[in-house]
């Protein structure tokens, strides 16, 4: 007879005693211990948040080099604006200079530059060297034209000797009048000039203005009430609301040396920035004044936001965890045992994290609900099976002993899938799974050590176990064969809608409609203060542009050159629906060798509208005459020395050139995550003079992380069902086992994907995004535990006379509160008002319920079935 003892036999049987005798002691060592835990988390390193997701990439991502150059050459290309609001239209032009020194003065080494002004006056005044020849030449043309219509009216003897003759007295004047196209509608857009400078064409279509009207019908102008000097300085005046009163909103723009995705500059920004808005509202104005921080930058509050919900979150699970284990114990006691142990986890875990990574992203920053959930189970087994020992032993050090003994090897079995399942994310590219993978792993192998070794000290110190429940979770007239064929009957109806879910299956998507994906705006009541002011301009084109523009960077400014003619080529030949816009240098400046064939064009227009008889000109004609007479003075071509300022800067690099700088905004729903993948595909890729140029936009981050996403998760997936099956095949060994398990977690995955097919089938709900896609490892590494626990459970040795019952009322227990407490730790998610965090709950809570019904029916089938006793006796 061989008489060895095993590991867990030695190790049990040196470490109960001992902390049992010395059980204060062993208390005060562990307390020590967290306390060291303590220090790297909340002192050194200190753990903070990053929620820069170009780190999350790997570092040869094309859009992470171009971010990379972007910081060197340029800055942020995000819209940094302070937005005010005011009853008086010289007191918001005034506190735009005010504010502008304000920066100036206390945001040294923050800032590239500031805007203020965007005077247009040079684009009026060299408006017509900014037209192609071919509109030059229709205005021409339209002068000639107008000019023998007004011979014809005022000198019945003027013959159009030209004129095709077919116009007779009869129509009268009728007939010598037409109607006449000056300007293209679709000149600024062509221009491809910036929204500025588009005002200066307002006078080539704009003949009145609409919004100094009550009627409802009546289109709104925001500039109507500006006076003329100003129009070009504030964004103008939002539609007025039921008092009728006229406020006025100006902006003041920076450009800030890093970008919005930089969470620690962010952070020290928007610091700044409450210090400028609590030094402006302070002051005493003359009529009520308001100030908000908009645009990308202000957004950035939704880190914080994200930071805090992750507190809600646990807090939230932590509570509901501690509801059912009470329920589940029947007792106080047990619910604050288990939940001091898996506590006690997530101490060493984020210490881990502070020490190898120094920071959470917004993957891992969830790790401490996550592990909440997860590392509970151990605690929650431990505990159940010593309370089935408490009448077989006389001793508290017996129960723990025997209890220990008994589930260090599922301990290490469930243990070793679970973190098997995390792992197989470090062969993602997505570095967000990467680390994730490698904290959650350790997540589970501290949950696991500190059940074995600290929750013992715990009870040893609290005085004992509380004892077990005596109710049977079975009708207590049932007979073992009237257990086993209602089992048989659910793995019946299982493998029915096993069947029906292969249909559904594939219907199971990833969420491209990023609005399903933010945060829900609750219907709370904003003080008037803080509600947003409007800082959008109305284009003279109409078209919607995206605010976040990609950033194309080449060597040379003729690389620009060549890229500006391309999407000319583009925008009108092609006309590419995703392109909305763009902006070089050369959008300011036309090549000389064009500006000189214009002047040849414009000189034939001043010698013909200086004509007297064009005084005659009556209506828009009229109105267009007088404002050729003054364009038309142009005669000579400019450079870019000679344009204002404040354009340069919107080109400016970091070292003052410009030039080898350009923008192009799409013209696409930002949340569209399909548009914005085909848009970094077209306008993503440039090559000239045999180089690839850099583009960078914060938006092609956020469509890299989405495509690398995509690519990881299914292929990731399918490695962990690999991992587990040979994880099985390996703890299992007899071939029985393994299919009872195999069959088990099987019809959990099916099922789970049937119904998430279903759900997007039939209500676009529960998809796969960015967000939740972590649960899926976690799932399938967790729904293979239960199986792992009713399996060895059922075959071991010391429980030979196990009955279905038995097997249901003490392992059927503590896998069903495990699993329900695992799914407490992510109901958390469900309270956020961030749709992708709730995402994550919805997943976590189907997948892990499903696979715990599945666990549950099937494993007690095979036990009643493959499983018999007499086949697993010796």
């Amino acid at each position: 007879m061989n008489t060895k003892k095993s590991f867990a036999e030695k190790f049990s049987q040196w470490y109960i005693p001992l902390i049992c005798r010395h059980k204060y002691a062993a208390l005060a060592f562990y307390i020590f211990l967290a306390l060291l835990l303590a220090f790297p988390i909340l002192v050194k390193p200190g753990l903070k948040l990053d929620a820069d997701l170009s780190h999350l990439l790997p570092e040869d991502t094309p859009s992470v080099k171009a971010l990379e150059e972007s910081y060197e050459r340029f800055g942020s290309t995000d819209r940094f604006m302070i937005a005010i609001q005011s009853e008086s239209v010289e007191l918001a032009a005034a506190l735009q200079d005010s504010i502008q020194n304000y920066i100036h003065k206390n945001w040294q080494g923050d800032f590239v530059s500031t805007q203020v002004d965007n005077d247009n006056q040079f684009f009026k005044d060299n408006a017509l060297l900014y037209l192609p020849v071919k509109h030059l030449e229709n205005i021409r043309d339209n002068l000639e034209d107008l000019q023998l219509e007004i011979g014809r009216k005022n000198g019945p003897l003027v013959v159009d000797l030209l004129g095709d003759g077919t116009a007779d007295s009869a129509n009268g004047e009728a007939s010598a009048k037409k109607e006449r196209v000056w300007f293209d509608a679709n000149l600024p857009m062509e221009l491809g000039l910036p929204e500025e400078a588009v005002g200066a064409f307002d006078a080539f279509f704009k003949k009145k203005e609409t919004a100094k009207t009550d009627s409802g019908n009546a289109e709104w102008n925001p500039k109507a009430y500006l006076p003329d000097n100003l129009k070009n300085r504030l964004i103008g005046s939002p539609k007025p609301d039921s008092t009728g009163k006229i406020l006025f909103n100006a902006v003041v723009n920076a450009k800030l040396i890093k970008p919005s995705t930089d969470y620690e500059f962010v952070t020290k920004i928007l610091a700044k920035t409450d210090e400028l808005l609590a030094y402006f509202r302070s002051k005493q104005y003359p009529v009520p004044t308001r100030f908000t921080v908009e645009g990308t930058y202000e957004g950035l509050k939704e880190v914080d936001e994200v930071a805090n919900d992750s507190i809600f979150s646990f807090g939230i699970s932590l509570v509901l965890i501690f509801l059912l284990t009470a329920f589940f114990f029947r007792s106080v006691k047990g619910p604050i045992l288990v939940t001091s142990s898996v506590l006690y986890a997530c101490l060493p875990t984020l210490a881990f994290t502070a020490l190898f990574y120094g920071k959470l992203n917004p993957f891992t920053v969830f790790v401490a609900s996550i592990i909440l959930g997860i590392g509970i189970d151990y605690s929650i087994h431990i505990l159940g099976n010593a309370q089935k020992l408490l009448n077989k032993y006389s001793s508290l050090e017996e129960v723990l002993e025997e209890t220990q003994r008994k589930m260090l090897k599922p301990f290490i079995l469930a243990s070793f899938t679970t973190i098997a399942a995390f792992l197989t994310l470090l062969v993602a590219h997505f570095r967000g799974f990467y680390e994730f993978g490698i904290v959650a792993s350790m997540g589970v192998l501290f949950s696991m050590m500190t059940s074995v070794l600290v929750l013992p000290v715990f009870v040893a110190c609290m005085g004992g176990i509380p004892a077990a429940p005596n109710n049977s979770l079975l009708p207590k007239s049932w007979s073992e064969k009237q257990i086993y064929v209602f089992f048989k009957r659910l793995a019946l109806i299982g493998f029915v809608l096993g069947a029906v879910s292969l249909y559904f299956a594939p219907h199971v998507d990833f969420e491209h409609n990023l609005k399903n994906l933010r945060r829900v705006h609750t219907d709370k009541v904003i003080p008037a203060a803080e509600k947003k002011i409007s800082t959008k301009v109305t284009r003279a084109t109409n078209r919607a542009v995206t605010s976040t523009p990609a950033a194309v960077m080449g060597s040379k400014s003729e690389q620009l050159d060549k890229l500006y003619d391309t999407l000319m080529i583009r925008l009108h030949d092609e006309k590419d629906p995703l392109l909305g816009s763009f902006l070089t240098l050369k959008s300011f400046v036309p090549p000389a060798d064009s500006q000189e064939k214009r002047l040849e064009v414009i000189e034939e227009i001043r010698d013909l509208v200086e004509a007297r008889v064009f005084d005659k000109a009556e209506g828009e004609d009229s109105t267009n005459v007088q404002t050729l007479r003054k364009l038309a003075q142009v005669e000579k071509p400019f450079s870019a020395e000679d344009v204002p300022s404040w354009t340069l800067d919107l080109l400016r690099e970091k070292d003052g050139t410009y030039g080898k700088i350009g923008f192009i905004y799409g013209d696409f729903p930002s949340w569209d995550a399909h548009a914005l993948h085909r848009f970094q595909e077209r306008y993503g890729n440039w090559n000239f003079d045999g180089e690839r140029l850099r583009t960078f936009s914060s938006q092609f981050i956020l469509s890299d992380v989405i495509e690398s996403v995509k690519a990881d998760s299914f292929n990731l997936a399918s490695v962990i069902v690999l991992v587990i099956f040979l994880t099985l095949i390996i703890s299992f060994r007899k071939p029985s086992m393994f299919l009872a398990g195999g069959v088990s977690f099987g019809m959990g995955a099916l099922l789970t994907l049937g119904l998430l097919g279903a759900l997007t089938y039939f209500f676009e709900f529960g998809k796969i995004s960015i967000y939740n896609v972590i649960v899926i490892p976690m799932t399938l590494g967790i729904g293979i535990d239960a199986t792992i626990h009713f399996i060895t459970s059922w075959c071991s040795k010391s429980n030979e006379g196990m009955n279905l019952r038995q097997l249901f009322d003490t392992t059927g227990r503590n896998v069903m509160a495990s699993s329900m407490t695992t799914i407490a730790g992510f109901v958390g998610f469900l309270f956020t008002t961030h749709r992708g965090l709730q995402g994550i709950g919805h997943l976590a809570c189907m997948g892990i319920f499903m696979f715990l019904v599945t666990s549950v029916i099937f494993s007690m089938f095979f036990c009643g079935s493959w499983l018999k006793k007499k086949d697993v006796k010796k």
